[in-house]
């Protein structure tokens, strides 16, 4: 085979590690074409492609440089200019960008998307028509729930947060199934610090997909959120339940020490009323991170804490508490 014959050989083996996210694998095929034959422009395409999926300044760079050596070898490469007019946006290089999505678009009318980063940038620049003309080529059906949903992702990309809210809106009464549409709406509820509203629309996408980590990942973020919150408004107790509700999701989540001597002032409150159940989940949650070298200095306060509800907690409860301790330590 010859040294250009093992490079596509090289680049079709690193397209198939790539499209199954095994990326470090396909950088090294991809470099091995290189040294093979670096005069492929597919070859750096790919090779840039693959430096996009890490986000950080050095594979930005590095992304430009091979997109830019598969312009230089093949002018006429629309996907090389779209793909370099990403990474431009993403470094905030609007110019550069908006020169690479134009060039892509009039080299392949069919590049969707590149139409809606241009819509995107319009935006930020303050050019809401000249957006939505973009905007248009992306669908020629004004009013079908993808149009909505592509306008409301340019306004969520811009910040333009209540802006995205009613286009998301409108793609969910078109298709009340649009999972993205709840997803990118929740965002831009927490964004706006709708927290309560944010978290409701994840129950939604989680029940369209449930087996999606992500959805629930956010849910419990926007809980602490939530709780940070309630704490500011002196609602612990609303505070401290939403602290469990993110933690029973995600328990690799931190809770900051200062909101320690909250939830224990919490549970003590839920003891006074009587609310076992909720003191005891409470209590539980906090034994389980009071182990944290962080929350040293309370593990007095929570002893104590801890002391008082078995003192008053019903026998019945009392002795599934000790069986359950003995179970589970």
């Amino acid at each position: 085979m010859s040294g250009a014959g093992e490079a596509y050989h090289l680049l079709n083996k690193a397209i198939h590690h790539y499209e199954n996210e095994n990326y470090e694998m396909a950088i090294t095929l991809l470099d091995e074409a290189l040294l093979l034959n670096p005069d492929i422009p597919e070859v750096h395409y790919w090779r840039g492609k693959v430096a996009t999926h890490d986000l950080n300044q050095e594979s930005l760079e590095v992304a430009i440089v091979h997109f830019s050596e598969a312009i230089r070898l093949k002018n006429n490469y629309p996907e090389a200019y779209f793909e370099r007019g990403k990474v431009y946006l993403q470094k905030g290089e609007f110019e550069e960008a908006q020169k690479d999505l134009e060039q892509a678009v009039k080299l392949n009318p069919k590049l969707k998307e590149a139409y809606s980063l241009l819509a995107q940038i319009e935006l930020i620049h303050g050019n809401d028509e000249k957006a939505l003309e973009y905007l248009n080529k992306v669908s020629n059906q004004e009013g079908d729930d993808r149009y909505y949903y592509s306008l409301g992702k340019i306004f969520y990309n811009a910040g333009k947060y209540s802006q995205a809210i009613e286009q998301f809106n409108k793609t969910l009464e078109k298709n009340k199934y649009f999972v993205d549409a709840y997803v990118y709406k929740a965002h831009s509820l927490a964004h706006l610090g709708q927290y309560e509203e944010a978290i409701e629309n994840l129950r939604k996408a989680v029940i369209l997909v449930p087996e999606e980590i992500s959805y629930f990942i956010d849910m419990a973020k926007y809980y602490f959120e939530l709780a940070k919150e309630q704490v500011e408004k002196g609602e612990i107790l609303k505070a401290t339940e939403n602290f469990i509700k993110g933690l029973q999701i995600d328990y690799n989540l931190k809770i900051e020490p200062k909101y320690i001597p909250v939830m224990i002032q919490a549970a003590e409150k839920m003891i006074e009323s009587k609310d076992f159940k909720k003191a005891g989940e409470v209590i539980d949650q906090l034994e389980l991170m009071i182990k944290e070298p962080e929350y040293q200095e309370y593990r007095e306060q929570f002893e104590k804490l801890k002391k008082n509800y078995m003192k008053v907690l019903p026998l019945k409860d009392k002795v599934i508490k000790f069986i359950t301790d003995i179970y589970t330590k």
